[in-house]
């Protein structure tokens, strides 16, 4: 059995935890994270790594959410795909339903999972194309903090990878820096469990088929 695992990194702690270091996986590549601000840039990155790593594996896990340009993605492409089937990455850690309750408690809410407190702000940034207002003489910080005001709390997702403290203090950071109120609550891998689950049964069965 072999398994491909292609992903954004912001996903690799909760990945790694449902891997586990399985022998069955035998090529991994996270890429950079903030690419879906170029969704057709990711989606051409993620094929041609799918195309270069398909004789060497049975079925790619691919660890992104649609990403504005990935929905479907798995029909233009000669190997298996498993995929989550929902927007993004905060959808996958909190389930769609979890992530709508949260937005319907407040609407301006900033999703914090371990590797989103991680980069902080760095990550928003890049998110909201501001390195480029530094040819302009402006500061890419101050410029998100005039462009952050319709959100009004932070909430840190426990997804169960650890260092704890270290996450929830990067996210208060954030928070403290954009005037927002943190807020904590508990994700789930359940879903990539599942998804793992159905790359070992879908690499099992092309092995006995071979």
């Amino acid at each position: 059995m072999r398994i491909g695992v292609i992903a954004c990194d912001i996903m690799q702690r909760e990945l790694e935890k449902v891997l586990g270091g399985a022998a069955e996986v035998t090529v991994k590549i996270y890429l950079e994270y903030a690419l879906h601000t170029e969704p057709q840039k990711l989606k051409e990155l993620i094929k041609e790594k799918i195309n270069a790593m398909r004789d060497d594996v049975d079925v790619v896990l691919l660890g992104y959410g649609f990403c504005k340009s990935l929905e479907g993605i798995e029909k233009e492409l000669d190997i298996p795909i498993v995929m989550a089937q929902c927007e993004d990455c905060i959808s996958i850690l909190l389930t769609p339903e979890g992530r709508a309750r949260e937005i319907e408690k407040e609407a301006g809410t900033y999703f914090l999972s371990p590797g989103w407190a991680e980069f902080g702000t760095e990550m928003l940034i890049k998110e909201l194309h501001l390195d480029r207002v530094r040819k302009y003489g402006k500061d890419p910080y101050q410029v998100a903090k005039t462009l952050f005001t319709n959100y009004k709390r932070g909430l840190y997702i426990d997804t169960g990878v650890g260092d704890n403290d270290h996450y929830t203090s990067r996210s208060e950071e954030f928070c403290k820096d954009f005037n927002l109120t943190l807020e904590r609550t508990v994700g789930t891998t359940s879903l990539l469990e599942e998804m793992f689950s159905e790359c070992k049964r879908i690499a099992a069965s092309e092995k006995q088929s071979s």
